[in-house]
């Protein structure tokens, strides 16, 4: 039975909300202090950033790029190799370039279609993220940013629809009830005030759930278990 877009795309916005992280060659794992350990014992080059920033996700699951595929593939009860190079040239039925996030030859990218960069020095596709529509990808970015939503006109340089993928229409928003947040460190308050107290702060990338219909200028929203109130202006809804 094919998966849907919209399941894989709800699973990382799963991964996403729950603030997940990024070590080289997992997927989906809880990362631990032991674990931390271990890796910092390892002296193979690919494992750097991990040994050097891997602390901050202890306590957070953790996936890299295709790993976070293959978690949410298996999850789903399909298959999906961990390995982006593998992934473009065995796991896609359709592939093709992209040019500042549109398809090349003229076609609509559709949502649910993996994105990837190519490093033409190593004549590999080194990285991968999901298309989710309006724009935007989720995706395991590396160490320092764990996984999180990205324009899809920067860095892509190619598309590909993957194998056990069932794929309907084009670019519609499937994200439906949540936001995704635009502005730098945005406030949460208790009211729609700007004078109202601040319940905490939401970096850019971040997701927040849309919980009732909005005032004018202000959104009701609910990030990681807290509720309040965010401005409308600093919201791009999905």
């Amino acid at each position: 039975m094919p998966i849907t877009t919209e399941a894989l795309i709800a699973k990382f916005q799963f991964a996403l909300d729950g603030d997940w992280g990024y070590i080289w060659g997992t997927a989906g794992e809880m990362w631990t202090a032991a674990r931390q350990r271990a890796l910092e014992k390892t002296t193979d080059s690919d494992r750097e950033m991990g040994r050097k920033y891997g602390s901050r996700w202890i306590g957070h699951r953790v996936a890299d790029c295709s790993g976070l595929f293959s978690w949410a593939f298996k999850e789903l009860g399909g298959y999906m190799y961990h390995g982006s190079d593998t992934m473009f040239r065995k796991y896609c039925t359709n592939h093709g370039e992209l040019n500042k996030g549109k398809r090349t030859d003229g076609q609509t990218l559709k949502v649910g279609t993996a994105v990837f960069t190519y490093n033409k020095k190593k004549g590999k596709y080194g990285h991968v993220g999901l298309y989710i529509g309006n724009g935007l990808v989720i995706e395991a970015a590396g160490t320092q940013q764990g996984i999180i939503a990205s324009p899809v006109d920067k860095k892509w340089t190619h598309w590909g629809e993957l194998k056990g993928l069932q794929y309907e229409g084009g670019d519609q928003p499937v994200a439906k009830g949540y936001a995704l947040v635009t502005g730098k460190r945005v406030a949460l308050r208790s009211a729609p005030s700007k004078s109202a107290s601040i319940i905490t702060r939401i970096d850019t990338g971040k997701t927040v759930k849309l919980e009732t219909p909005p005032p004018t200028e202000w959104d009701y929203v609910s990030f990681n278990g807290k509720e309040g109130y965010m401005m409308k202006e600093f919201l791009k809804e999905g």
